[in-house]
């Protein structure tokens, strides 16, 4: 069981990452002030002391990655539990 369970976890985190590359630039032209907050917040993690880059890629990246990861746990809980 847990083979299975890890292995559709790890694909969808792995998909997620390549998704979150490829859309990033999209969240830029589609959704401006979503690409802003979450330059924002990318900043402000940073400043808290986390090394990580505050560009417009990395944050359009983190946007896509989060939506989709939030997707998947959805769709898993409900596909389990239901």
């Amino acid at each position: 069981m847990p083979a299975t369970t890890g292995a559709s976890h790890g694909f969808a985190a792995f998909a997620s990452l390549v998704l979150g590359s490829v859309l990033s630039k999209f969240v830029w032209e589609l959704l401006p002030p979503l690409g802003e907050l979450s330059l924002l917040v990318v900043r402000t993690i940073r400043d808290a002391g986390l090394a990580i880059p505050a560009n417009e890629q990395f944050a359009g990246t983190a946007v896509v990655m989060v939506a989709l990861s939030f997707l998947w746990g959805i769709v898993y809980h409900v596909g389990r539990h239901s």
